[in-house]
């Protein structure tokens, strides 16, 4: 009976993960999957050994602060792999800790599998190399990464972007009916929300004082994150919803986005947008050292180009974005270029079905092994 061990961080890669998960159980029923990731990871199937999602830090500093515990956790699951030896370590993003995960699975000779590839070429460019000696198979997500690997002999699979299979099966629960909604959606981790909602919350007073028909709507991950935005918006009426981003996507007449995946949900829906960024001044100060991309939304970046205006560090102010806003809650021609930009971005990423071809590219590797063994 195989058995391979996951790990994924973040709220994203626990959702990745989990559909992943899934695809594996469906494809060999028979396979034992445990590992670090979520609780959307533990509720597909897999034995969570610790939920490394649900902790996850941003920024080079804020990890710095955290890694004591970082590296217990990195130390004890190293220990574990090496002795209980899965038939494959299959790591999904999350490359601060997975790329040290993979060097030391690889050196006890357990084939590792990496999905959703660390963006290599964004920063940190000589990963790729670390990636190519202790990698066995990549399995990327953007079709401009394969080439990239394989120029450096990885084998590299390009199975499509998983968001697309998550959006396809979304059915609509008309929460969110009636008047329009402006989304606020400033991301996943406490960190985030902490410095994103408050902005986000003062450009929309702005919003309701010009249009008092709107009505704002903010997605939290869990119950937790819930009551920080309830917390940080006081006596502005807003409506959270747990868990229920994509009813805020599909009915949104336009979104203020936190920079991360969401921006490619948000395209996804072709909802427009307004990207926001903010994070510690230490920690954007390195960003602009290590980082050589020209837009830092995927969305842009999918674009080759800026269809969605980005608000990064104190140019994240009401006086920048509501005029952008404003915009797009109107009919005007911004919203229109922008609505044609983000069906582009849409086509770029192709057919749905990521996460069975992701499962399969695994298993087949477990396969091969088992027949050169």
């Amino acid at each position: 009976m195989k058995r391979i061990f996951l790990v994924a961080g973040e709220s994203s890669g626990d959702a990745h993960g989990a559909a992943l998960v899934r695809a594996l159980r469906a494809q060999a029923p028979d396979l034992i999957c445990e590992g670090l990731g979520g609780r959307q990871m533990a509720e597909a199937g897999m034995t969570l050994r610790h939920d490394l999602a649900g902790e996850a830090v941003m920024g080079f500093f804020e990890v710095v602060r955290h890694f004591p515990a970082i590296r217990r956790l990195f130390l004890d699951t190293a220990a574990y792999i090496e002795s209980s030896r899965p038939d494959a370590l299959v790591l999904i993003d999350y490359p601060g800790f997975n790329i040290r995960l993979a060097k030391r699975a690889h050196a006890a000779g357990i084939p590792v599998i990496y999905y959703i590839s660390p963006q290599v070429w964004a920063w940190k460019k000589q990963r790729i190399h670390t990636i190519a000696r202790c990698v066995r198979r990549m399995l990327v997500i953007f079709p401009f990464e394969q080439p990239l690997y394989q120029q450096v002999g990885v084998d590299c699979v390009y199975v499509g972007h998983p968001l697309l299979d998550h959006v396809a099966a979304y059915t609509p629960q008309r929460c969110f009916e009636g008047a329009p909604i402006v989304g606020l959606l400033p991301g996943s981790r406490a960190q985030e929300i902490a410095r994103l909602l408050p902005i986000m919350i003062d450009v929309a007073r702005e919003i309701r004082a010009r249009h008092p028909e709107m009505r704002f709507a903010a997605a939290a991950v869990d119950a937790a994150r819930a009551d920080q935005v309830r917390r940080i918006a006081g006596d502005f009426p807003i409506e959270i919803t747990v868990g229920g981003m994509y009813d805020i996507l599909a009915a949104a007449r336009c979104c203020m986005v936190a920079s991360g995946t969401a921006t490619v949900e948000a395209a996804l829906f072709g909802a427009p947008m307004t990207i926001l960024y903010r994070v510690s001044p230490p920690t954007y100060w390195l960003a602009r050292l290590l980082v050589d991309v020209e837009h830092i939304g995927m969305v842009n970046i999918l674009a080759g180009r800026q269809i969605v205006p980005e608000f990064i560090q104190q140019d994240a102010s009401v006086g920048r974005i509501l005029p952008q806003l404003l915009e797009l809650i109107d009919d005007t021609s911004a919203r229109a270029r922008m609505v044609e930009g983000l069906r582009g971005v849409r086509e770029k990423l192709g057919a749905g079905g990521a996460s069975d071809r992701a499962a399969a590219a695994i298993l087949e590797c477990l396969q091969e092994d088992r027949h050169d063994g």
